[in-house]
């Protein structure tokens, strides 16, 4: 099979940036079927020495402290945007102009106005291009499944789900200002998008949001050790009660949820855990133990001594459908970086078919109105809408 190759270049080289990299770099081993593939020729950093260090890293032969020269490369045929939340607009503008196929960091944008802006721009451009958005969670093989079995009708009715995201970065109180402690950071933007594009794609958006957040430092030191220090107007934790469903259909119209996204939890990692309980089945999965898919079958009976009857752990793990194929085996436990691979893969083949194959623009568009309506149940104190 003859691959096409496209030149890529890389805006942002954080540890996300680097996430992008070895996924590009690794697709060949991962995804040996797909005839459509990256090659890192090019990163753009805000500073040029960071960049230089990127090169090395990567062995690309271009560097730039500007991402606008980046982009206005035609040798660059797909770009990835991998600034923090608050950069994405200004490269996601600039590269839909371009005309390049665009993957991008979640969320999309930082707030409303962004999404407007970033919406008009997408039906002013009359490009065919592919636009993709990292939401990995999509390429875990455990919550394939899960979806699969939602869709097979055999959960029957979903009744209520729990989904909550937990990490620890926010606890300690002299770690100093960042941006994501500003007005475009916090933990609803920044895991809520997780969450939000999980359950929309599983059982779909809620229809109404009642939320409270909160904020554990409320102000921070400037830089590490200053007596100097800035407020504080992200949350750092948020809680979030759900109803009904916009896109899930009759099967989920009386769903209720419970959605928890904080950095406050002492222990955490990466901690994600979901719970899904409908009228024939309930779902569970840790992204701590991703190999695994928990379903039970309500609709087999308990018998003498529990009978049949009971939880059944699906040992998922790196069971991946062509073209993404099942390297380095089958039985590989899926991991974090596994998950991203798996989801660029997605967007590789849409480009190779023409069409959308990972979470799109307009997904996380979607995703968008509902991390609003959380912001701004949060502000209110009062159960909001979710915009259709």
């Amino acid at each position: 099979m003859t691959k096409r190759t496209l030149n890529v270049g890389i805006i942002g080289y954080g540890m996300i940036g680097k996430v992008h990299a070895y996924a590009t770099a690794t697709l060949p081993w991962f995804a040996p079927q797909l005839d459509v593939v990256g090659k890192v020729i090019a990163v753009a950093t805000s500073r040029l020495e960071t960049a230089r260090r990127a090169q090395e890293q990567i062995g690309c032969p271009l560097v730039y402290d500007d991402y606008r020269a980046l982009i206005s490369n035609p040798k660059i045929d797909v770009v990835h945007i991998c600034t923090p939340n608050a950069e994405h607009l200004p490269a996601l503008l600039e590269a839909i102009r371009a005309d390049k196929h665009v993957y991008c960091e979640k969320p999309i944008v930082a707030g409303p106005d962004e999404a407007e802006t970033l919406r008009k721009a997408l039906e002013e451009s009359a490009s065919s291009k592919v636009h993709g958005v990292a939401h990995h969670l999509r390429g875990f093989t455990a919550l394939r499944r899960a979806k699969e079995l939602i869709e097979e009708g055999r959960l029957g009715r979903v009744v209520q789900y729990r989904v909550g995201y937990y990490h620890s970065s926010m606890l300690d109180s002299t770690r100093p200002w960042r941006w994501k402690h500003g007005e475009k950071g916090g933990t609803i933007f920044d895991l809520g998008s997780h969450l939000f594009d999980l359950i929309g794609w599983l059982i779909g958006r809620p229809a109404q949001v009642m939320a409270n957040a909160s904020i554990w430092t409320p102000r921070r030191p400037v830089t590490e050790g200053s007596s100097e220090t800035r407020d504080v107007v992200a949350e750092d934790a948020v809680s979030i009660l759900t109803r009904g469903a916009l896109d899930g259909g009759a099967q989920c119209a009386a769903t209720t949820g419970i959605v928890e996204a904080t950095k406050l939890t002492n222990g955490a990692e990466d901690e994600l855990r979901l719970e899904i309980s409908g009228t024939d089945g309930s779902l569970r999965f840790s992204l701590m133990d991703s190999h695994y898919l928990e379903f039970f079958d309500a609709r087999v009976p308990f018998g003498k001594n529990g009978g049949a009857a009971g939880w059944t752990r699906i040992p998922s793990g790196a069971r991946y459908e062509a073209p993404e194929s099942d390297f380095p085996s089958p039985k590989s436990t899926t991991g974090w970086l596994r998950a991203h691979v798996a989801t660029l893969a997605g967007f590789y083949q849409g480009i190779s078919e023409g069409r959308q194959r990972c979470a799109s623009f307009e997904d996380a568009l979607q995703t968008q109105k509902v991390l609003t309506a959380v912001a701004e149940s949060a502000r209110r104190e009062r159960w909001i809408d979710v915009e259709k």
